[in-house]
């Protein structure tokens, strides 16, 4: 896989660039792709990045979920771009297939297969599936209520957490927040008692961020 990436400047009052077949000459006949980003942030190729996700060519739940991801904005983030094979939903539907086949019985999601015990990786998994909900594709209820109830439940047995640790409570705690389940005096607990030795400041923003969607704003 090679990629190539060319900033040019765009003249103002009715400047042009023309971008032809050229650009792809020396590579394998059909093997080629051009992605164009115009604007005060193309610096970001935000198409690229999200290109280069969606080819990444290993698959485990945690790299499945972060090609998926994007596509649940991609209007807003790289407009005109589409996944190689059907529409962005298509993407999305397929993600969600994988990863419910690696949910065990209890809830959790497995790396390669069923059968996991990573927290924060429930909570990503989680947090996918229930944007994805929120965006209108269709995820089981069942399966999204597993997950759900499997993040409480492990937030129940982790009544303890260590100094520089903390980042899938945290994030557990946002995502159940955001679904709305009764964490509120979790979150409170986390923010009062060990926001300072939390293990990083994404950490701290999903204790805010938390608060935030069970409307405690002014703390």
């Amino acid at each position: 896989l090679a990629t190539r990436r060319t900033l040019r400047p765009l003249a103002a009052n009715g400047g042009a660039i023309e971008i032809g077949a050229d650009v792809v000459a020396d590579m394998y006949p059909g093997s080629g792709r051009v992605s164009i980003s115009v604007g005060a942030d193309a610096a970001f190729d935000a198409p690229g990045l999200v290109e280069r996700l969606a080819i990444y060519p290993f698959g485990c739940t945690e790299q499945v979920v972060s090609s998926a991801f994007p596509l649940l904005v991609l209007d807003r983030i790289a407009p005109g771009w589409a996944p190689r094979e059907g529409t962005s939903d298509d993407a999305l539907r397929r993600a969600i297939e994988r990863v419910l086949a690696r949910q065990g019985s209890n809830g959790s999601f497995g790396l390669w297969s069923v059968g996991g015990d990573d927290l924060w990786l429930d909570a990503y998994v989680t947090d996918f599936l229930t944007r994805a909900r929120d965006r209108g594709v269709a995820v089981p209820r069942v399966a999204l209520d597993m997950a759900l109830d499997r993040l409480r439940n492990k937030l129940a047995e982790n009544r303890e957490i260590e100094d520089g640790q903390g980042q899938g409570e945290a994030y557990a705690l946002y995502v159940l927040a955001k679904a709305g389940r009764p964490v509120i005096g979790d979150l409170r607990y986390l923010a009062d008692v060990k926001l300072g030795s939390l293990g990083s400041p994404l950490a701290r923003g999903h204790l805010g961020a938390g608060r935030a969607a069970m409307g405690d704003r002014s703390r």
